[in-house]
């Protein structure tokens, strides 16, 4: 059928399939509906409590630059406080975050990288729950 003298050409098709999730900022709109609830006697304190080292992904519906800390809201209305590493700074997030989410879904401290549209990469050192404080 063939010609023995020609070498026949193998072809391979390689399918890879990536997902980058992108978190936006936090309308301010938004971010007060998330304190609505609290009462309005004064202002409102937060206070950290700890938080394992992982949170969900595909919860986080926004997030905000505060001083030394990335705040994110999630779907659950809970508020949670990323401590970057030291060489990070919040500020180069204020746009947003870029991940490549991981087989179990989770952002975890040390383990995956926070990226932004204009090149910085930074991994989270710790993460907390904000909650009204008392």
């Amino acid at each position: 059928f063939l010609d023995p003298r020609t070498v026949p050409v193998a072809n391979q098709v390689r399918i890879e399939r990536r997902v980058i999730l992108r978190i936006s900022p936090q309308p301010s709109a938004m971010r007060r509906g998330f304190t609505a609830e609290l009462p309005r006697q004064a202002p409102v304190r937060m206070a950290e409590r700890p938080h394992g080292d992982c949170v969900s992904a595909a919860e986080i519906v926004g997030v905000a630059d505060r001083g030394s800390r990335l705040v994110m809201y999630m779907r659950n209305r809970q508020i949670i406080s990323a401590e970057l590493e030291k060489a990070c700074s919040p500020r180069d997030f204020y746009l947003g975050f870029q991940i490549e989410p991981n087989k179990d879904g989770d952002l975890c401290v040390g383990r995956d990288t926070l990226r932004t549209r204009n090149g910085a990469a930074c991994k989270l050192s710790a993460i907390r729950q904000l909650v009204p404080a008392e």
